[in-house]
């Protein structure tokens, strides 16, 4: 009695949680999608000794309109798809005009991805950002790599989890070497799949974590080491049928413990926080 019991419990939680569903990157060749992307940032710090003297707070704010076309799937495997930039611009306490014109100037820019059918991204090249800063460049950079998560081998159901690997996000900017601290890893659970006529769309809960050991920075030509501490998280909302996001929001708070004893800089806190959207325009 007790294991038939047990056999009803487990068949109506499976009920529940709806069938499995193998998800897998077969977007439509000759689609054409247009994104809008949002990323404000705010960083903190105490005042500090050097270069870093007069800095306390700063705020950042980046929009960026874009056009992704899907060129189709490729001969040798995967699936091409090219992303241009269709406009930029960038807010900040103090920028100067040089600044927000080679920021505006970035139109046109355009990266070419091939995914395979697992969304992992198999190779990519980036085209006009050379005149752009070097911070500006490779935010640009990761931005044009699409906000995209690689999907699990096996089959999944609401509440299913699955964990991949990520670029620290202090990557981008230049001096940093996180070659020996390890990647994040982001755990990503299925929180929804929807089905409406012919488009079958998945709604991911998104977790990212950062790896606590040492990161290698130079600042001013003098070295040092910083410990990253924090999370980030969110959702996403993935169109299977189209292959596109669409839309996703992420918001994280991390902190930097930075140590340069050269310039007299010991366990000094910098907070960052970060709100970051991208949304499908015209969807529904």
């Amino acid at each position: 009695m007790r294991a038939l019991l047990l056999a009803l419990v487990i068949a109506g939680c499976q009920k529940d949680a709806g069938p499995k569903i193998a998800l897998r990157y077969h977007p439509p060749a000759g689609a054409v999608y247009h994104f809008v992307l949002e990323q404000n940032t705010r960083v903190a710090m105490p005042s500090g000794l050097g270069p870093l003297a007069s800095v306390n707070r700063q705020e950042m704010r980046l929009r960026m309109y874009s056009t992704q076309t899907v060129k189709g799937p490729l001969a040798g495997g995967g699936t091409e798809v090219e992303i241009v930039i269709d406009s930029a611009t960038i807010d900040m306490p103090g920028i100067s005009p040089d600044l927000r014109s080679r920021v505006a100037g970035l139109r046109g820019s355009r990266s070419t991805a091939v995914f395979d059918d697992r969304l992992q991204l198999l190779r990519d090249s980036v085209i006009g950002l050379a005149g752009a800063p070097p911070e500006v460049a490779n935010q640009m950079s990761a931005v044009l790599k699409g906000t995209t998560y690689a999907f699990p081998e096996q089959a999944v159901q609401r509440g299913d989890s699955w964990t991949v690997s990520m670029a620290l996000p202090v990557q981008q900017f230049g001096g940093v070497d996180a070659s020996k601290a390890g990647a994040a890893t982001t755990t990503l659970t299925v929180r929804e799949i929807r089905t409406d006529g012919a488009d079958t769309a998945v709604v991911l809960d998104i977790q990212t974590a950062f790896p606590t050991g040492p990161i290698a920075l130079a600042v001013a030509g003098q070295r040092g080491t910083m410990t990253l501490s924090g999370d980030m998280t969110g959702s996403q909302e993935f169109s299977i049928s189209r292959g596109a996001i669409v839309n996703a929001t992420i918001t994280g708070s991390s902190k930097i413990n930075l140590t340069i004893p050269t310039l007299l800089m010991r366990e000094m806190a910098v907070t960052t926080e970060t709100e970051s959207s991208i949304r499908l325009a015209g969807a529904k």
